[in-house]
């Protein structure tokens, strides 16, 4: 079974990071097979702290926060890539929340050789008046 690395560049995400991440603990892929990089842009609110509290739940996952002195996002993903030992890699931002299957279908969508890399549906999900017009946009 091929190992997973879900890399995550993170910046001021207190209001999402727990749901992000309980939603990948949640993946019904085999647990000791995924690793979680967080590169955090030296967040300026509880993103860090929230990101520690969780370490215990991830369980067998393997969870790494590491810094990211350049604070931008591209800068983010390269610092986690660097980290990176999965034969694939997966990207998910602070705010979203994949299915529980998302992994397994990410990676089963790979296995079949028909595809150099793959993706899934991204729902936006209001939850500030500002975020509702650009949901329904």
């Amino acid at each position: 079974m091929v190992r997973v690395s879900i890399v995550m560049p993170v910046y001021n995400e207190a209001d999402h990071i727990a749901r992000s991440l309980r939603a990948i603990f949640a993946q019904t892929y085999p647990h000791d097979k995924i690793e979680v990089i967080i590169a955090d842009g030296r967040s300026t609110d509880a993103t860090r702290r929230i990101i520690t509290d969780l370490m215990p739940e991830a369980g067998r996952l393997s969870l790494q926060l590491i810094d990211n002195p350049q604070r931008i996002t591209a800068a983010g993903l390269n610092r986690a890539l660097g980290h990176a030992s999965g034969d694939v890699i997966i990207r998910v931002d602070g705010h979203c929340e994949i299915a529980p299957d998302y992994v397994s279908r990410c990676v089963a969508h790979l296995e079949r050789g028909e595809a150099d890399g793959v993706g899934g549906p991204i729902d936006t999900i209001a939850m500030t008046p500002a975020g509702l017009a650009i949901a329904a946009a």
